[in-house]
């Protein structure tokens, strides 16, 4: 038994991979269609405010975050013939992509009737998600045990996991508009459905291709007791800080809806658009095509490139630095692409332009680059944690290791978020005002990016360059943030290499010893 463990921590298996990459594809088709699409669904289409968005966003958020450990912790203590985390991926597929399309079922209970379903269907979903994301995040040590296999499976699976990504924010308003055909809650809920399903076929398929490889019976110990064992680790200390200011990086995506509808307006001929397709296919309805619709995926187009290229490279640069180097350049350099690309579109070609739009795309590869590869990283790194503390401990606490980081990432998320819908609401965004501002979305809200545009109180210059600055220079204050904790993460990867080597060989070597003692005591029974 022992020496098959091992064979198969050294060859690895590509039918294994193929399945792997599966999971991740769902998973980030269903966070990424929430993330992209529900805000603006529950401020443009539901009606809320975005005060009660917010309220929703961090008190839903927050309860999912303080699940994390639990969860981990149930994982670290679960034993099954398929293992500890794989069989949830399994038990909660069905309720998350349900519930997941249920978050834009096209309900009509008036405003307090909506913000309270909106508010119980938030708490279920992340309930829900959190039993499937933990597990699924712990899998990468126990499927690809060893560091090398482990980054290239990591950084392969995220690659083909991008597209889970890319789909649904290049798609999902699209597919919205052609379905709702005019009702914009029916075009949002089907469009829901139709990804939910993509996301959920994968993950279940995922199941019956990976199995674990690596299990330690769980000792009788508390979470507290586990919890004690993790912050012992001054890496773990080092990497939840850095962690945290991941949430002030991806917090500013869910404003490319906002960007793309307020920002844009009058730069693309999304009306003209429509109108020649209605006149090209003879349509019986007027074809309406939204500046979100149409937009979206041209800006997603450089930096979902950049995405799966940036997670790709992780192998190849790490060949040339560890990853402590590695993620502090590329942070780095981010943050420079970040603040560059905010004052070129505030003062030098103004993102409101034709020209200016062109060339934010075209920068959108750069200050997305940093995103994929330091998800790479990060997962790599708290892998890494997971070895360590088997050695040291005996115990492996994928569960909760990853929940610690799943937790540590969702509140500040959950906190920055509700903060920055609270200033753009403070800012002046009402829908309804802007839509008659805008003469229906037909004469731009502003025509200088530089001078004061105030109509009924609103300064729309300050709102919309706010909506600008939290898609570019938000992401530099975190990507610098994010490395600055990293100077002091102590990890020779070339020692720990070495270590974990011996350590098997020693696990194994006893584990062969029980088995010719058990075979030895059988025999004399006979």
């Amino acid at each position: 038994m022992g020496r098959n463990i091992n064979k198969a921590l050294k060859n690895g298996n590509t039918r294994e991979l193929i399945f792997y990459c599966m999971l991740p594809f769902g998973t980030y088709t269903i966070i990424t269609m929430m993330n992209t699409a529900l805000n603006i669904y529950l401020t443009d289409v539901l009606g809320l405010t975005l005060k009660s968005v917010s309220f929703i966003l961090m008190v839903s958020k927050i309860w999912d975050a303080f699940n994390d450990p639990v969860m981990g912790f149930i994982v670290d203590k679960t034993k099954t013939k398929h293992g500890k985390a794989r069989p949830y991926i399994l038990w909660m597929v069905l309720p998350l992509a349900l519930v997941t399309a249920l978050m834009f079922f096209p309900v009509n209970f008036g405003g307090n009737g909506n913000f309270i379903y909106v508010f119980v269907m938030y708490m279920i979903f992340y309930a829900a998600n959190t039993a499937l994301d933990i597990p699924a995040q712990g899998l990468a040590p126990l499927v690809f045990p060893e560091n090398k296999p482990r980054v290239k499976a990591i950084a392969t699976s995220n690659v083909v996991g991008s597209l889970g990504t890319i789909l649904p924010s290049t798609l999902f308003f699209t597919f919205a508009g052609v379905l709702g055909k005019g009702d914009d809650k029916q075009g949002y809920f089907l469009t829901a459905i139709i990804f939910a399903l993509m996301a959920g076929i994968p993950i279940f398929a995922s199941f019956f291709g990976i199995k674990e490889k690596v299990y330690i019976p769980p000792k009788q110990t508390n979470l507290m007791q586990t919890l004690k064992i993790i912050f012992t680790e001054k890496k773990m200390i080092v990497l939840v800080i850095a962690f945290v200011f991941q949430a002030a990086i991806n917090v500013g995506a869910i404003f490319l809806p906002y960007f793309a509808k307020w920002n844009c307006i009058d730069v693309i001929p999304a009306k003209e658009l429509g109108d020649w397709l209605t006149n090209l296919l003879n349509a019986s309805d007027p074809i309406v095509i939204t500046n979100e619709a149409l937009l979206i995926p041209v800006l997603q187009i450089g930096s979902g490139i950049s995405y799966m290229l940036s997670m790709a490279l992780v192998p190849r640069l790490l060949k040339r630095m560890d990853k402590k180097k590695l993620m502090i350049y590329i942070s780095l350099i981010g943050a420079v692409a970040s603040v560059f690309t905010y004052i070129i579109g505030i003062y030098i070609v103004p993102y409101n332009t034709v020209p200016g739009l062109i060339l934010y795309i075209v920068l959108r590869f750069f200050t997305n680059f940093p995103v994929g590869s330091t998800m790479v990283l990060f997962i790599a790194m708290f892998s890494d944690i997971t070895d360590d503390l088997e050695m040291k401990h005996g115990e492996r606490l994928e569960g909760l290791v990853f929940s610690l980081r799943s937790l540590l990432n969702k509140i500040p998320f959950a906190i920055f978020n509700a903060v920055i819908l609270l200033v753009i609401s403070s800012f002046g965004y009402i829908p309804e005002k802007m839509l008659e501002a805008s003469r229906d979305m037909t004469e731009k809200l502003v025509y200088s990016t530089t001078q004061p545009n105030i109509i009924d109180g609103t300064n729309y210059t300050t709102l919309l360059n706010a909506i600008f600055f939290m898609l570019t220079a938000l992401s530099a204050i975190g990507l610098v943030l994010q490395a600055i904790p990293m100077y002091f993460y102590d990890f020779d990867e070339e020692v720990q290499e070495e270590k974990l080597r011996v350590f098997r060989e020693e696990k194994e070597r006893r584990l062969n010893e029980e088995l010719e003692e058990a075979a030895r005591k059988q025999g004399a029974l006979v």
